[in-house]
């Protein structure tokens, strides 16, 4: 689902299923594109993701945050640990964006995560010309 915001940014109406996926699909790719070169796949992807949910300003506070705690800011693994902080006093104070319910962007990433991996698990690939049931 879009926000308010972004379906305007995005010109589409948000009630609108078709429109809304469509448009949260190039939302997520521009997200990632404007993601530094350096972040590889697959972690790209649950960056992205978390950014969907808290903003790319926020997912880069959890960044920076990874870096002065000797993480890796590059890494989903270390910012699954950063980004719940930003919702404790001590951390986010000393961020450019402040206080963001963090946790809940590492809670949509890692559900996404799961649903893609039951996905490749048990459905075949698609090929032209399959049909699909």
């Amino acid at each position: 689902m879009l926000t308010e915001t972004t379906a305007h940014r995005m010109k589409v109406d948000r009630l609108d299923g078709e429109q809304s996926i469509v448009a949260g699909a190039k939302y997520l790719l521009s997200l990632k594109d404007r993601l530094p070169d350096r972040i590889k796949e697959p972690d790209r992807t649950w960056m992205a993701l978390a950014a969907y949910n808290k903003g790319l300003g926020h997912l880069e506070d959890a960044r920076i945050l990874a870096q002065r705690m000797g993480l890796d800011p590059d890494s989903w693994v270390d910012l699954k640990k950063t980004l719940p902080l930003l919702s404790h006093s001590r951390h986010f104070r000393t961020l450019k964006h402040g206080y963001a319910r963090g946790g809940e962007a590492v809670v949509l990433a890692d559900s996404v995560r799961t649903y893609y991996e039951i996905l490749q698990k048990y459905e075949k690939p698609y090929s032209r010309g399959s049909r699909h049931r």
